[in-house]
This record gives C-alpha cells, sequence and structure tokens, in this order.
C-alpha cells in the first residue's frame, strides 16, 4: 500500500477572522486593555526595528533605539545617520505591517510557525544588542536606553521561548494572534496619525509622518493616508494570497 506524505495541518480563513475578532474584542473591553500591553510594547518595538533595518539596509547608522516612552509623546525612537530617509522614514508603520503580514501568511501551517516565533525573537534580541545599547552613550537617555532594553529582550525572550516550547498548534495560535493583532494595530495607529494631521485630535506633533513633509513638501496628511491605504493592500493581499486562494 501506497503511503501518502503527511501535511502539517493548515489553518483556514475562518481562523483569520477568529483571531482578528479576539483582537477587536480585547482592544475595545476597557478592563482587560492592561493584557494588552505587551502586544502595544511588541507594536513598538518592531516599528522601530522597521526604521533601524531599513536604515541600515540604505547604507546608514542607529545610534540609538527606544522602545518606551521619552514623555513627550513618542511611544518610541530610533537614532539614525545617514542612509535614505525617504526610504527609512516610511518604514516604522509600514514595516510594522510588514511584520504582521509575514506572520500571518506564515502562520498558515504550523510547520513554520515555531520557527517564525523563534526568528521573531532572535531579531528583536539582535536589535537590542546592536541598536539599544548605543542609547546608553546618548546625553539623558540612560534610563529610556534601560527601560528598553529590559522590554526588548523580554520580548524576545518570551518569543524564544514559545517557539522552543510551545507544540505546533499553539506556536501556531499564537502566531496567527501576533500577526493578525499587529496588523490591525498598525491600521489603528494610522488611522489615529491621519486625524493627528489633519488636525482633528490632540496637538500636532513630530512624527513619522511630519518627517516626510519636511523631507517632501507633501503635507503630513498625505503620508498618513497613503501608509493607511498601502497596509490595507498589503493585509489584504496577504489574506488573498496566503489564505483565500487556497482555500478554494
Amino acid at each position: 500500500m501506497k503511503m501518502e506524505p503527511s501535511k502539517s495541518p493548515k489553518a483556514s480563513i475562518l481562523w483569520l477572522f477568529g483571531m482578528a475578532l479576539l483582537s477587536l474584542v480585547l482592544m475595545q473591553e476597557s478592563s482587560v486593555r492592561y493584557l494588552l500591553v505587551p502586544l502595544e510594547l511588541l507594536d513598538t518595538t518592531l516599528h522601530e526595528m522597521g526604521h533601524a533595518i531599513f536604515c541600515i539596509a540604505t547604507g546608514g547608522t542607529v545610534h540609538g533605539l527606544t522602545v518606551v516612552s521619552d514623555g513627550d509623546g513618542h511611544a518610541g525612537l530610533t537614532m539614525t545617520r545617514g542612509g535614505i530617509p525617504f526610504i527609512f522614514n516610511q518604514t516604522g508603520y509600514l514595516g510594522t505591517t510588514l511584520f504582521g503580514c509575514i506572520m500571518i501568511a506564515l502562520g498558515r501551517s504550523q510547520a513554520a510557525a515555531r520557527g517564525t516565533l523563534i526568528g521573531l525573537g532572535v531579531v528583536i534580541a539582535l536589535g537590542s544588542v546592536f541598536f539599544v545599547t548605543q542609547t546608553f552613550f546618548l546625553e539623558g537617555r540612560i534610563g529610556q536606553a534601560a527601560g528598553s532594553f529590559v522590554v526588548a529582550m523580554a520580548l524576545a525572550l518570551v518569543l524564544i521561548f514559545a517557539g522552543y516550547r510551545f507544540s505546533d498548534r499553539w506556536a501556531q495560535i499564537v502566531l496567527l494572534f501576533l500577526g493578525v493583532h499587529i496588523g490591525i494595530n498598525a491600521l489603528t495607529d494610522i488611522i489615529w496619525l491621519s486625524k493627528l494631521s489633519l488636525g482633528l485630535v490632540g496637538a500636532h506633533s513630530f512624527t513619522d509622518a511630519t518627517n516626510m513633509a519636511q523631507l517632501t513638501g507633501f503635507p503630513a496628511a498625505f503620508w498618513s493616508l497613503l501608509w493607511g491605504l498601502l497596509s490595507l493592500v498589503m493585509l489584504v493581499g496577504t489574506v488573498k494570497l496566503a489564505y483565500a486562494s487556497s482555500d478554494k
């Protein structure tokens, strides 16, 4: 009798919708919002890593990175030198969406889930060592550097632990939830940025969008709306390619 090769169980699009619903419910429930603090810190870490990675990729250097508040309205900061600002200024929000898309796509199969969690943890750990530690040498940022290093390394260790210790099924569930939540959070962050850029909420502060406005002359609202559209296209495209087409 011919034996068929075993196939790793794959998540269906219903799994994805279920994760999205869970994420949205948790985001709306103020009584459990504190449970999402680690996820918000992960979102900030990926945002800043997006800036850092593409700065390095375009020939620049990173001489500091934080993932905790500086008290001036910034959840995190990436201090850069050189590179191509037109590219890496945009890869905070878009980079976060890209991380979410990768997790959603690789979360399709149990076979890739554990390795993806470990890989993500390693990326964050390396970022902590090479980028966050540089912040200790910046005047007045020792407290932010210490807090950022602790947060980033804790996130890295949790992800690596999950990848090594969780079963394939639970690793897949965790990866899918993280990917969906990061993707949704990226969109909500960009919506908030768009409102801020249009003067609909808060004071108009220094953001990635105002950075691009100063660099190009196009208004901050243009960039925030563009990033929102691109993020939506990236997420829809990922779901269609990885899930919808394979469920037919």
